[in-house]
Order: C-alpha cells, then structure tokens, then sequence
C-alpha cells in the first residue's frame, strides 16, 4: 500500500472542504441578499406642488443625494392631491430608505426623514404642515371596505374634535392615524373642529386616509 499517496489524498479533500466552507454563506448573509419589495404612495397636502425623492440610506452617506434629479419618486405632485405609486426594491440587508419632499417650483422648502421597511409595505408617505412647519409621515395603508358607508380615518396636523351623525367619537392627535369610523351622510355625516367634511367625491363602501387640519378636509385618499 502507498501510504504517502494516501496521506497526499486525504489532505486534498481536507483543503477542498476548507475552502468550500470559506467561499459558503450563512443562512443570515444569504436573507439578507433577499430582493424584498415595498410600495409608497405620495400625499401632498402643503399649499404647492411638490416633489418626492426616495434612496436607499447608508450609515455613511445619510442624506447624501437625497434630493438629485435622479431620486424624484413622484413629480409635479398638485397641491392637496394624492401623487403616484412607487414600487421600490431593495435588498433585505438595505431595509432603509431616505425620504424627502421639496417646492417643485423652487427647489427649496426641503424636507426629509428615514424610515425602516418590511417586504411587502404598503405606505403612504403624507407631506404635511402645522403652524408654519412642514414635516413627512409614513402610514401603512389599511383598507377596510364596509359596505352602504364611508369608512374613513383622519390624519390630523393637530388635536380636533371628530364628530360622527352629531356625536363625538374621538380627538385627533398630531401627526398620528385615528381609528376607523363609519359615516353614512356624504355630505355631514363627519365633522372636524367643527367643519364638515364632504366626502361626496368618493363612494360609499369604500375606505379612505382624510389629511385634515383646523379648516376641514385637505386631502381625500382612496385606501
């Protein structure tokens, strides 16, 4: 028997073993090379048209290039009106995301935050206002259809009282989502801060995120 050939042999396997064991990945390292996907649907309800840029944060850069040409997510966003979907991609490792909003016009009256993502999100991502500062929200859709009625839930720049057929069913609370409530009159089923709330423009059995402020109704959006 060759015992030298032998021994050379079982170092090679030895050495191939090592080195397909350096060259693997981790169950960890390899979720986190995961495509996962997130959806955003803009809400400008500032006083100008507006522009909504979106990238991919790194602890090194954070804000860097947030606001270049090549970030704009949604253009030409009207005033108080509802921009479109973005469907945006990542890698699971890169879970976070720079948001930012800014006067489509001018350039300037910047704004901007971070958020973490989950696959699969669906978000509304609102540009609000109060009392001369503007700032950016992120809300995860959450449609509830009831059928025969107008289920709604209110995003408010300030605490106001929320009236449903005359009776108090809650106060807002800034910069944050109320509950769910049914409205069965269009027209003056729902009060805020004593304004009624036309939500004539949308259809009964649908569910809709009402941007609203001191005055009333600013944006109506389809959930």
């Amino acid at each position: 028997m060759n015992y030298g050939n032998k021994g050379l042999g079982f170092a090679l396997v030895l050495g191939l073993s090592a080195a397909l064991t350096g060259c693997g990945e981790s169950s960890e390292e390899l979720k986190e090379q995961l495509n996962h996907d997130a959806k955003m649907s803009f809400i400008n309800s500032l006083d100008y048209m507006a522009d909504f840029h979106a990238k991919k944060r790194s602890i090194s850069s954070g804000y860097s290039g947030l606001f270049d040409s090549s970030s704009v997510v949604s253009a030409d966003v009207p005033a108080k009106e509802v921009g479109q979907t973005y469907s945006y991609s990542y890698k699971a490792i890169n879970n976070m995301i720079n948001l930012g909003v800014k006067d489509s016009n001018s350039g300037e009256k910047q704004d901007r935050m971070n958020t973490t993502l989950k696959d699969g999100a669906s978000l509304w991502v609102i540009a609000w206002e109060a009392n001369g500062e503007r700032a950016l929200s992120v809300v995860g859709k959450k449609p509830d259809n009831k059928a025969d009625v107008f289920n709604v839930r209110l995003f408010a720049n300030g605490s106001y009282d929320v009236m449903v057929d005359g009776s108090k069913v809650a106060t807002t609370e800034k910069g944050k989502v109320t509950d769910y409530y049914a409205v069965g009159s269009c027209a003056e089923g729902l009060q805020v801060a004593g304004n009624a709330i036309d939500l004539c423009n949308g259809d009964f059995g649908k569910s809709y995120l009402l941007v609203v402020d001191a005055n009333g109704k600013r944006v109506m959006a389809a959930e």
